[in-house]
């Protein structure tokens, strides 16, 4: 075996991310934006924030998720191994977007942390009280959670 991985390895991997891209991509967009929540800010999840510690601008310490940090989340096992170039900024475009709705809906709020050159992501207090009512595909797609 080789000492990185054999190319058996590496074309599973690039076959395992593009069909996740795939798969991510036939979802209507209030079900890939409510995909996208959970996993960057959900339960257990990289940028959770339940303490409400993110910081609002600054050093980056304690900084919100980045589009391109929560890509990596939304990929098979949280790795981009495997992906090409191309793959991988299809995969961010779609991210991208459902950010983008997330805003839009309140759920999340952007915010300038001055390191990163760039916008990071944090929960807003309405954002995370739908997410755990599991309600964000509704929200976002105009319904009233219950």
């Amino acid at each position: 075996m080789a000492l990185f991985g054999s190319r058996g390895d590496q074309s599973a991997e690039a076959a395992e991310f593009e069909a996740e891209i795939e798969r991510l991509d036939q979802l209507p967009l209030a079900v890939l934006a409510a995909e996208v929540m959970t996993k960057a800010f959900g339960p257990g999840a990289a940028w959770e924030d339940p303490e409400e510690e993110v910081t609002v601008g600054g050093p980056t310490a304690r900084a919100g998720a980045t589009v391109a940090e929560i890509t990596t989340a939304m990929a098979p096992e949280g790795s981009t191994k495997g992906a090409d170039e191309r793959s991988w900024l299809r995969l961010q475009r779609l991210v991208a977007e459902a950010v983008q709705v997330l805003e839009h809906a309140t759920l999340i709020r952007p915010q300038v942390h001055l390191a990163i050159e760039g916008l990071d992501y944090t929960p807003t207090r309405f954002g995370r009280t739908v997410l755990a009512a599991g309600a964000v595909a509704e929200v976002v797609a105009g319904e009233r959670p219950r």
